[in-house]
């Protein structure tokens, strides 16, 4: 009888609802970095207890698991580093390394809970319901934030990290209820190659209509996030599922809604543009003069359960320079100041500092944590962080899946792949295996992955 109902599963279902729409109110301070210890990580503490129960009940069928081998690879890599930047590097400050770590063990952890839940079957319908539901609230207050003035909790930088509620104007790129628009970009992007992958596979006509609109929105909502890594690795990852799943002709549609956004969203466009300097004035129209994005904060406070101090944000924008010329071609240059300054800030610092790590100890690292909050990429924070060998042991989880689904080849086995290869992508300039709420739900989708692959039916 517990086989048949387990309470793991609302518990899953409650996770995968509450991680995306809860917003980022911080409970606690860590000292020495303005992230927080907030709701959610109560939320899936407790969820681990009943974890830990259940596994102690079962006799730890956990570690039956093929893949559970790969993880304690990594894991143990991971404590290696830690112990070695505490004792040998003597990395500074030491509670910032702890707190990586741990935060590394609790995003996934949530993947073995997954496996342990869905162990009779994978439970896809119950999985895509939940999630469907989680997107359209998300979806919802992204909306609302655009055009209704919602606000929003950010945790861009160190003040409006304090549980600050915010409001944004027309111009700045929205992040519904993830703090960030490139954490809620990193989301939608697998969501919409998971509702892509529905859409294509799904015969009733009226779900078929709804998952249509749903990816509509979805896609709407990832455009004015205007995150060019996401855009392309959706678009990426939602062309390879097309192949994969020889349903060629989708490839036409989604073609013509991507160009479509890339065509006639200002935003997107500028920072394309600003990204690829030769293409201006060739291929695309010059856009119109734009107001340059200001955070204003809101005279209200956080909810009653999150005691912070409101402090009043003043924002200075950045100078409007315009290009000498005809009227009708002046254009402000703020969004080319900001690509540029995003790419010197990559290539001149965040990259070479983790190069710097990385050289320090070629096997471990310098510790997770120890190369600040942001490297914006991901596989070379894995390098400086946690050296060779934590590279390679967390690289082979993802050579395991992609082995057994050449193997495999179902439908959703293909569709969750697609997804993972687009999170990858994501990975190669944002650090979405730290970002909180997209790391929490991309473990638990690779949990339903990996069920899926050792399931001869599946529940489609």
């Amino acid at each position: 009888m517990f086989k048949r109902f387990s309470i793991l599963r609302p518990i899953l279902a409650v996770l995968i609802i509450f991680i995306p729409l809860y917003p980022k109110f911080p409970l606690a301070s860590v000292t020495g970095t303005y992230v927080a210890i907030r709701l959610d990580d109560i939320i899936v503490s407790v969820a681990l207890l009943f974890w830990l129960i259940y596994q102690i009940r079962h006799k730890f069928p956990v570690l039956r698991e093929p893949v559970t081998k790969l993880f304690v690879a990594y894991l143990l890599a991971i404590i290696i580093s830690f112990v070695n930047a505490y004792f040998i590097n003597q990395t500074e400050p030491t509670n910032i390394l702890l707190f990586h770590l741990l935060r590394r063990f609790e995003y996934i952890s949530l993947f073995f809970l997954t496996i342990s839940t869905t162990k009779e079957y994978p439970h896809l319908r119950e999985f895509y319901i939940f999630l469907a539901l989680a997107t359209a609230g998300v979806l919802a207050y992204g909306f609302g934030q655009k055009y209704y003035s919602l606000p929003v909790i950010s945790t861009m930088n160190s003040e409006f990290s304090k549980g600050q509620l915010l409001q944004m104007d027309n111009w700045t790129r929205i992040s519904s209820t993830f703090a960030g628009h490139y954490d809620l970009a990193a989301f939608l992007s697998i969501v919409l190659v998971l509702i892509g992958g529905v859409i294509i596979t799904q015969k009733n006509i009226w779900l078929k209509i709804i998952n249509i609109i749903l990816w509509l929105l979805s896609f709407q909502v990832l455009t004015l996030t205007a995150s060019r890594v996401s855009i392309f690795a959706f678009y990426g990852g939602m062309c390879l599922a097309i192949l994969l799943l020889k349903k060629y002709f989708w490839i036409v549609p989604v073609t013509i809604v991507f160009a479509f956004s890339l065509s006639n969203s200002k935003d997107l466009n500028q920072r394309l543009l600003a990204t690829i300097p030769a293409l201006k004035n060739q291929f695309f129209p010059l856009p119109k003069p734009t107001a340059t994005p200001v955070l204003v904060v809101l005279p209200t406070t956080p909810p009653v359960a999150v005691v912070v101090t409101p402090i009043i944000v003043k924002i200075t924008p950045l100078p409007t320079i315009i290009r000498k010329g005809p009227i009708e071609e002046q254009i402000p240059i703020d969004t080319d100041v900001g690509v540029a300054r995003s790419g010197e800030i990559r290539f001149n610092a965040e990259w070479p500092r983790a190069i710097t790590a990385f050289k320090k100890n070629v096997l471990f690292g310098t510790g997770l944590g120890s190369i600040t909050l942001a490297t914006d990429n991901d596989y070379l924070r894995l390098l400086g962080e946690s050296g060779s060998v934590g590279f390679i042991t967390f690289m082979l989880i993802f050579v395991y899946f992609t082995i057994r689904t050449i193997k495999n080849r179902s439908s959703p086995a293909i569709i969750f792949f697609a997804a993972m290869i687009t999170f990858m992508i994501n990975a190669t300039l944002i650090d979405v295996f730290e970002a909180s709420k997209a790391a929490y739900l991309f473990w638990i989708m690779m949990g339903f992955y990996y069920q899926v692959l050792n399931q001869k039916k599946v529940t489609k």
